[in-house]
């Protein structure tokens, strides 16, 4: 394994997910390799004009509105690169613990952790890391809307899954409207960066064989907040595999996060401390312990972690941004946006 790289267990008290396993945290150095543009990684210029790019092809462009109501979204041609080698049977038979437990969800855990720090192809860059289990919720239970910088800025963390069923479809040019939002468009929604394979795929049948079987390993997703999406990294045909068969696929959560630090305020803590004495002292019951207890972890418990996706600038700004759209679309057929909006994307 790449040395350097921290490796711990994930002590989070809580995500605001439901996490169904535990989870590790990555220290990633700010040395090395680690200090590059990851092969997979956001690039953007100004007025939120962002690019997913795979190695040196981009995957998608997008441009979010300034007031944060409406997103377009524009795939490339390029192929999504392999990010994780694929998983062979014996990779698979060789967690042996009954799956959903949390023995199972640890040996995935670092299975995928080791392997994200050795890929060739690298996901992470210098940073904090979590990679967690998390649970997919009904697109109606989700958030209407994403977090808008301007009303409560960068560092919120992660929104849960929803509409695994994107897997199966690939539109190669769409809009969003973030203020009407429909329920698969909401935040957390889940986006496919390949063509789904065909049912009667090989390693589609294989995997759906794992799926009625209970065994099927867990699909890796990462969550970009700016676009208040998950990603599918790894396991595309997982996924397909357990929509086909009905089943709940078992998720495997990637997001870069901040520790923001929570400034010390002397008259709350001390506060906190002489509440606790006089609620201690008038007799010290099960439920008085108990609601002391909480009342301090509150008071001295940091703020809850954050995720943040680092994008770095799009060489040539938005004149190049202006070139390689207008040149994709001359390139192949894209289903039909109007005038104003392809007006509006360049």
């Amino acid at each position: 394994m790449n040395p350097g790289v921290s490796i711990v267990a994930d002590d989070t008290r809580s995500w605001g997910l439901e996490t169904p396993g535990p989870g590790l945290l990555l220290h990633v150095p700010a040395a090395g390799r680690w200090t590059r543009r990851p092969a997979l990684h956001l690039d953007a210029t100004r007025d939120y004009r962002i690019r997913l790019r795979g190695g040196s092809q981009t995957l998608l462009w997008t441009r979010i509105d300034a007031y944060w109501d409406h997103a377009l979204f524009l795939r490339g041609t390029a192929l999504f690169p392999q990010v994780l080698p694929p998983l062979s049977a014996p990779d698979v038979r060789a967690v042996e613990a009954a799956s959903g437990t949390g023995a199972w969800w640890e040996a995935w855990d670092w299975r995928v952790a080791r392997a994200l720090v050795e890929a060739p192809l690298p996901v992470l860059h210098a940073g904090h890391w979590c990679l967690r289990p998390v649970r997919a919720i009904p697109a109606q239970k989700a958030e209407r809307h994403p977090v808008s910088p301007m009303e409560w800025g960068f560092g919120q963390p992660p929104m849960p899954p929803h509409s695994l069923s994107a897997v199966t479809s690939f539109h190669t040019a769409w809009k969003e409207d973030w203020w009407e939002t429909v329920p698969e468009q909401r935040p957390g929604a889940v986006l496919a960066l390949r063509v789904p394979s065909s049912p009667e795929d090989g390693r589609v049948k294989s995997w759906r064989k794992r799926a009625r079987d209970g065994t099927l390993p867990p699909v890796l997703l990462l969550y970009v907040d700016i676009l208040a999406k998950w990603l599918v990294l790894d396991g595309h045909d997982r996924l397909h595999a357990a929509l086909l068969e009905g089943v709940e696929p078992p998720l495997l959560g990637l997001w870069p996060y901040i520790d923001p630090p929570r400034l010390g305020n002397s008259v709350r803590e001390e506060g906190a401390l002489f509440s606790a004495e006089f609620q201690l002292r008038a007799g010290a019951t099960p439920q008085t312990v108990e609601r002391v207890n909480r009342m301090l972890v509150h008071s001295f418990t940091p703020e809850p972690k954050g995720t943040v996706s680092r994008a770095w600038p799009i060489p040539g700004g938005r004149e190049t941004w202006r070139e390689e759209i207008i040149t994709r679309r001359r390139r192949g057929w894209l289903p039909p946006l109007e005038d104003l909006d392809w007006a509006w994307f360049t």
